[in-house]
């Protein structure tokens, strides 16, 4: 006679980088949390990230310091060995699928839990990016691989109308968004990770420099020291910016966010940061596609720019060079294509 398995109360969920990936499973914690009462959920990410989950009930979350005390083959024991000591949990539902959460969630197993990891269809992403007989369609999106790890442990969880963090009590501009008077708050967030994925900074500016007056508010959003000097320039270059808060932590930056009447963005973590807000983003895509999975959670895929063209997508996640060594598929959109569009939703 088999014996049954224990019943889950608490989950640990394992998802480190990237920062728009771990973004985009609060959306899909939040439909858990909510749709099974009583559940509650260890989310085990980087450290540094803590403040993506603050206000979330029924979660606690357990940061690693990666490059520090957690780095390594000896720092996946030691994440092991303080979730095993300091946390009761029945399950791991492992959302990353790496080798540091699949050593994790292994030595988990052998102490007992309950384990699930996601699928990331790495065989259709590929048919998707290939040179020849490209099958190009729309793949699965991360929230629903996200969702149906927890399906497999059991856990009831919706497909559709996920969660946003919502525009709360931060702004009450709104409220007022038929006040003409009060400024149109813009966002541009004019870097990725990787540099294919990043649309050519002087045409970016011209972008930025047509909402440059007395009517809009401008916003910038980078995140590393070479980008923060770039915004830092340009405030100097642009009349109407806001002074950047970078450095604050997520927290504010998600609470500056909901200003927003709409971000402009690369396939970038901002486009996922503000999709959690619930804000519009006219997001610009080269080597890389929404069809991928990738797109803003509940974004409009009227508003991803992209270049009509047969080399595309070339890469999943934007890391590889551009093998025609033209780089059209940023080339060809105009700066006034994207004005266009910030037009079109801000009514213009």
């Amino acid at each position: 006679m088999s014996k049954a398995k224990p019943e889950i109360k608490t989950i640990a969920v394992m998802r480190f980088s990237a920062l728009g990936d771990v973004a985009m499973t609060v959306p899909v914690l939040k439909r858990v949390l909510d749709e099974n009462p009583g559940l509650e959920i260890i989310m085990v990410s980087d450290s540094r990230l803590e403040g993506i989950f603050s206000g979330i009930g029924r979660l606690t979350f357990a940061g690693y310091d990666l490059k520090g005390k957690y780095k390594g083959i000896r720092g996946i024991y030691r994440i092991y060995d303080h979730l095993n000591t300091h946390y009761e949990f029945q399950a791991v539902a492992d959302l990353h699928g790496v080798l540091r959460t699949h050593l994790v969630r292994f030595l988990l197993w052998i102490a007992g839990k309950q384990f699930a990891f996601i699928h990331k269809g790495r065989l259709e992403k590929k048919a998707l990016i290939r040179v020849d007989d490209k099958i190009l369609k729309p793949l699965p999106h991360s929230t629903e691989r996200y969702a149906e790890v927890f399906r497999k442990l059991d856990f009831k969880v919706s497909s559709a109308n996920y969660y946003t963090l919502g525009k709360g009590q931060y702004s009450q501009w709104f409220d007022k968004a038929s006040n003409l008077s009060e400024p149109i708050h813009i966002g541009f967030a004019p870097f990725a990770r990787h540099a294919a994925k990043m649309y050519n900074l002087d045409r970016f500016k011209e972008v930025i420099k047509y909402f440059d007056r007395e009517r809009y508010r401008i916003h910038l959003f980078g995140g590393t020291r070479a980008e923060q000097l770039v915004i830092k320039q340009w405030e100097k270059d642009f009349k109407f910016v806001v002074p950047s808060t970078l450095g604050t932590g997520f927290k504010s930056e998600l609470e500056m966010m909901r200003k927003l009447k709409v971000m402009v963005s690369m396939d970038s973590a901002n486009m996922h940061l503000a999709s959690l807000v619930d804000v519009p983003v006219i997001s610009i895509w080269g080597p890389t596609h929404p069809y991928a999975g990738f797109y803003g959670f509940n974004q409009d895929p009227a508003n991803a720019i992209q270049a009509d063209l047969s080399c595309r997508p070339c890469s999943v996640f934007g890391n590889k060079n551009c093998w025609r060594g033209d780089h059209a598929c940023m080339q060809e959109i105009s700066a006034e294509r994207v004005i266009k569009q910030v037009k079109k939703i801000i009514g213009e």
